[in-house]
């Protein structure tokens, strides 16, 4: 009998290892070619050893040689002044084409994580359009076990007298028509607004009316538009600023006289020129310009929604630490300085709280990864994707950039939004384009993610689906569960003008 378990225990093993190796693919990494770079033979290597030990996976296993492969990777990474294109190709052995892939990045501080993207887009096209055939093995055949003799002591055991092979799983049919998946996140109530005739590119909320409806101030370049959001998007007022300013930021926060303040970022002519501005019986009416500060207003680590300012420098684009602020008729009073971890700044800078009461920064650096800093100002943790993407900019003039790039101006883009709920979970927009390289970027798609810290690392809570437009600006309204999505449905050329919609979603 136990020669007969031995049998057995023979023929599934080999039988589950035959079903092993069908389903992993061998992959090997051919040279990657290095183009614009100095050290192109280390680089190669380099390159080749991070692509293969990222490509291992429980569906490929990444071989030593050709000969023993399924299927070749080829690649090449090219630089052209600090931006760079990492590009791949896979093959089967016999030359016919499986997919091909590329990562961009704007420094040498991407590449690894570049790397890491590219081994991930290439294991799911590859594990998509390649199933190798799985090798012809012995089936397992339920073997009748012996009668026990008479000198053989009654078995204990309630198992069958019959060892059987597990049932296969029948495959799952793959429907005609493939929904979007929802997420949790989308899956109860919302509204989203009809065409508006704006494009917006900034967005704040105001206050709830007695009727209900909502105030929404929404910026165009050098315009405020100031909507009341019911059943529609009604236009109320609107106003114009000169035609050498600019709108780089909106919010709004209710002063101490009960009024709300629209606090707007200006750049006049390279210089911070703001304004604060407000509503009264239904028209915009500006109380102070001229301030020399950028504006933000949001919860630091969650708690109550405050102004912020920072100043610009001759030689910096933004200075120094940030500020909470207070306006005082037309003058803004600063105090409580908090101080700026590395790439942060007003837009791209938050705080939360862990579960171990201890405070962290969290920024979007200037290639959109999100980084997250201790008390003292260490680095913990950066991720491996890109958050944020905007395509609202302001220019400073750069004589150094001329030499360079041919353009006089210096241009700086601004960060998404980072909030902070009360519960210590991160907000976060990500939107990904068409053409993101140097000062063109052409954003095609959006979506607002929760993150939040588990120690080690922020890990994702919960993403909207993909919106199939351009997402300038959102907001999460905690007090009423809502986040609101500004979108770009149209963009405008020297013949049309834009187009922009709102949507809410209601979280529950």
């Amino acid at each position: 009998m136990k020669k007969m378990f031995a049998i057995l225990s023979a023929i599934m093993l080999v039988s589950a290892a035959s079903i092993a190796n069908a389903a992993t693919l061998k992959v090997f990494v051919a040279d990657v070619n290095a183009i614009g770079v100095q050290n192109k033979d280390e680089m190669k290597v380099m390159l080749q050893t991070l692509l293969a030990s990222r490509l291992n996976s429980d569906s490929i296993t990444s071989v030593a040689s050709a000969s023993e492969a399924d299927a070749v990777v080829s690649g090449t990474y090219m630089v052209i002044g600090k931006v760079f294109s990492l590009d791949a190709l896979v093959k089967t052995t016999s030359g016919k084409t499986l997919t091909r892939s590329f990562i961009q990045g704007e420094s040498q501080e991407e590449l690894i994580p570049a790397v890491a993207k590219l081994a991930e887009k290439l294991t799911k096209d590859i594990s998509r359009i390649y199933s190798p055939q799985p090798a012809v093995t012995a089936p397992v055949v339920a073997v009748p076990l012996p009668a026990p003799s008479s000198s053989s002591p009654p078995s204990s055991s309630s198992s069958s007298d019959f060892i059987k092979a597990a049932p296969q799983a029948a495959p799952t049919p793959v429907p005609d028509v493939v929904r979007p998946r929802e997420y949790e996140y989308n899956k109860v109530g919302g509204w989203i607004s009809k065409r508006l005739d704006v494009e917006a590119n900034l967005m704040a909320p105001g206050r709830t009316l007695p009727d209900g409806s909502r105030e929404i101030f929404m910026v165009e370049n050098r315009k405020l538009l100031y909507f009341q959001q019911g059943s529609d998007m009604k236009l109320v007022s609107e106003a114009s600023l000169r035609n050498n300013e600019k709108i780089i930021s909106v919010d709004t926060l209710v002063a101490p006289d009960g009024n709300l303040d629209i606090y707007l970022t200006v750049i006049r002519s390279d210089e911070l020129s703001s304004q604060v501005w407000q509503v009264r019986n239904g028209k915009l009416l500006q109380i102070a310009e001229g301030l020399p500060y950028f504006f933000r207003a949001f919860r630091l680590a969650g708690g109550e929604k405050k102004l912020y300012a920072q100043s610009m420098g001759r030689d910096a684009d933004f200075y120094g630490d940030i500020f909470e602020a207070t306006r005082d008729g037309a003058r803004i009073i600063l105090k409580n300085s908090i101080k700026m971890p590395r790439f942060g700044n007003i837009y791209s800078f938050n705080q939360f709280r862990g579960g171990d009461n201890k405070l962290y920064s969290v920024v979007i650096n200037k290639e959109n990864y999100l980084i997250v800093f201790d008390e003292n100002q260490k680095e913990l943790w950066r991720s491996s994707d890109k958050f944020g993407g905007s395509e609202l900019y302001f220019q400073k003039e750069d004589l150094d950039a001329v030499r360079v790039t041919g353009d006089k101006n210096r241009w700086i883009f601004l960060d998404q939004r980072i909030e902070v709920t009360s519960k210590n979970e991160i907000i976060v927009g990500k939107n990904e384009g068409f053409w993101v390289l140097g000062n063109a970027r052409n954003y095609k798609k959006g979506a607002v993610y929760c993150l939040a810290w588990n120690g080690s690392g922020l890990e994702e809570k919960w993403h909207t689906r993909d919106t199939q437009n351009y997402m300038p600006d959102f907001f999460f309204d905690e007090s009423k569960n809502e986040l609101l999505i500004l979108q770009t449905v149209q963009r405008g050329d020297i013949a049309t003008s834009g187009a922009s919609s709102l949507s809410i979603k209601k979280l529950e």
